[in-house]
């Protein structure tokens, strides 16, 4: 039995996983993490039916009830900081927030990398996702050129997503597309037009009412293209990957950054 204490239980994400958890046979969720709802009971404020879990607001309570995993949804400078007590604590921690820089990552790798505890970064827990970008490296050798389209909610408050920028990455690194952002001779009438550019991939961010997740990668080479396409209309879409995460944390090094080892096709 694996025990879990979500930190962020307040927040959208935070509520929806920790709902779903309190289902499984084999997790226990015994605590919650948050800024607000402090002594509120957790299957209260989930389901409106007492269990008698608890929302805390400090770490050192947190600790004494000696959780096997911190599952972390809350914001960038959150997330940081649970990162670094998790670690300092020798607790596993599963990080699903999005908006940490390049140079956080690289700071929390070496940290946790030399540690007695697991850290793992997830910028999506979408399984579907995962294996898109999977197919994606596999075919990017096949095409000449490669575009990203994200779509997010309107309140999501970082831009390009974690996922795209990874997905970004990881094709960029089985093929360089492109070595600057614009072609010789090619004009933005509008600054920015063209999207972001990450490891020769340029990375357009829409952000609108009534969307989730969402993420379109394109490949295009003489006469032809081939899109790969990841939807999420529900946060449910998360949850089969928060588990699998969860009930494999021992399988991993002490460091991992997204869901790749634990999904094989």
């Amino acid at each position: 039995m694996k025990k879990i204490v979500m930190s962020g239980i307040c927040g959208k994400m935070g509520s929806s996983i920790s709902r779903e958890l309190l289902k499984e046979e084999e997790i226990e969720l015994i605590g919650g993490l948050d800024v607000i709802n402090e002594g509120a009971d957790i299957g209260e404020f989930l389901t409106g039916k007492k269990n008698g879990y608890m929302i805390y607001s400090s770490y050192d309570k947190v600790k004494k009830l000696n959780p096997d995993i911190i599952v972390d949804f809350t914001n960038a400078d959150a997330a940081k900081k649970n990162i670094n007590w998790a670690i300092d604590n020798s607790i596993d921690i599963i990080v699903g927030t999005t908006g940490l820089k390049k140079e956080d990552l690289e700071i929390i790798e070496k940290k946790a990398s030399n540690a007695t505890s697991k850290t793992l970064i997830v910028p999506n827990f979408s399984i579907g996702a995962v294996i898109m970008i999977k197919i994606s490296k596999m075919i990017s050798k096949y095409f000449d050129g490669c575009e990203i389209i994200e779509l997010h909610h309107d309140r999501k408050i970082d831009a390009p997503s974690g996922t795209s920028l990874f997905s970004a990455e990881e094709i960029g690194n089985c093929k360089k597309f492109s070595k600057s952002r614009l072609k010789k001779d090619e004009e933005e009438k509008v600054n920015g037009s063209r999207g972001g550019f990450v490891n020769g991939i340029h990375i357009h961010s829409i952000r609108l009412p009534g969307l989730l997740a969402h993420q379109n990668i394109i490949f295009g080479s003489k006469g032809q293209t081939l899109s790969l396409k990841h939807d999420s209309f529900d946060r449910a879409s998360f949850y089969p990957g928060v588990v699998l995460a969860i009930k494999n944390m021992e399988k991993l090094p002490g460091y991992t950054f997204g869901l790749d080892e634990l999904v094989d096709f």
